[in-house]
């Protein structure tokens, strides 16, 4: 047992005396999937309104357990720059959640190819798959695995555990949907020889380069703090630090007008970025439209209604390299609002 303790603060003080250099947006690698984790999808808590799809686990993988319907998303993101060799790179990723009566499962793809030096994340595929449930009442726990493989800058792959928790604590003061979340990411092997141009330009040897950091901790809160029929407002605030070697602050905020339109915007601090001048100041910004979505082709009679959410976001991530990207949710069936029915002796109970 000591050998084996041994082993592991010997390999945590080996990561430590390497330069903390991970590539332009290396800490937000989930961050261009779709519109969504462009602009609040990060928020460990859910985001300000708490719109609950497949991606949202990459921050959180208890949040999952909060979907009650089955999700699909879809995204396709465009990394643009002025860099003359390699101007156009590409991101993007699909997923589904499933709830189920004993666990809620996700799982969610997604590839990034970025190769101009300005974000040289490399080019890869990865896999995500979490399990989440609510194990008290408003409050759940989650898992998830991660895997992916990465090449063109050398070759390297990634295979890293999640673990969350999320506490809907519900009024608080003036705020409504309060909620309190945490999770540490990256857990295991990340992409750690990669060949890419970091913040801080190319490693010593050329070889070594870690994103996104190993023992990633978040912690965050989220509320909604106006809320009538036709207007809701939220905010969201999450801290995250790779593996104490940055901070990352995440500021978003959420509105939503007749339960139809989502403008969301979301401002990120990364201190090791903004020292080297590769950060941006100018807020991200989305816009989403939701409609129904008649699905009485199928034979369940609970899917018969549905509804889709098209989003389009921007982002301005520093000197001259901008994301666009455009996405959509769909989510099969009507949110499950009421509370179990009893019937006994022809007399119905409410649980």
């Amino acid at each position: 047992m000591k050998k084996i303790l041994s082993l592991i603060a010997a390999s945590c003080m080996a990561v430590c005396v390497f330069a903390y250099n991970p590539p332009v947006q290396g800490e937000n690698f989930t961050g261009f999937i779709n519109p969504q984790q462009m602009t609040v999808g990060s928020s460990v808590a859910g985001g300000p309104l708490f719109n609950i799809s497949p991606s949202s686990v990459t921050a959180n993988p208890s949040l999952g357990a909060y979907q009650n319907r089955v999700s699909l998303d879809f995204g396709y993101t465009a990394l643009l720059n002025n860099d003359d060799r390699n101007p156009y790179g590409h991101s993007f990723g699909g997923g589904i959640l499933v709830p189920t009566k004993w666990v809620n499962v996700s799982g969610e793809i997604f590839a990034n190819w970025a190769e101009s030096y300005k974000m040289q994340l490399g080019n890869s595929v990865n896999l995500k798959t979490t399990f989440s449930k609510e194990v008290a009442e408003n409050f759940a726990l989650g898992i998830g695995i991660s895997g992916g493989y990465l090449w063109g800058f050398g070759s390297d792959w990634s295979l890293t555990a999640d673990v969350g928790a999320v506490y809907k604590w519900g009024e608080l003061g003036a705020m409504r949907n309060f909620r309190l979340a945490a999770s540490v990411l990256n857990l295991g092997k990340v992409y750690n020889d990669a060949k890419v141009y970091g913040i801080y330009g190319v490693h010593y040897n050329n070889e070594w380069n870690s994103f996104p950091g190993f023992l990633t901790m978040k912690a965050g809160a989220a509320a909604e703090f106006i809320n009538t029929k036709d207007f809701v407002l939220g905010l969201s605030l999450d801290v995250t630090t790779p593996f104490f070697q940055n901070l990352i602050l995440d500021g978003g905020v959420q509105l939503k007008i007749i339960d139809m339109i989502f403008i969301s915007s979301n401002f990120q601090f990364d201190m090791a970025a903004c020292a080297q001048g590769k950060m941006s100041w100018i807020p991200t910004v989305g816009l989403s439209f939701k409609f129904g979505l008649d699905t009485s082709f199928t034979k369940k009679e609970d899917w018969q209604k549905s509804d889709i959410q098209g989003s389009v976001a921007w982002k301005n991530i520093y000197d001259g390299v901008n994301a666009i990207s455009a996405g959509t949710i769909i989510n099969l069936g009507q949110p499950d609002k009421k509370a179990p029915s009893i019937k006994m002796n022809d007399v119905d109970f409410e649980d």
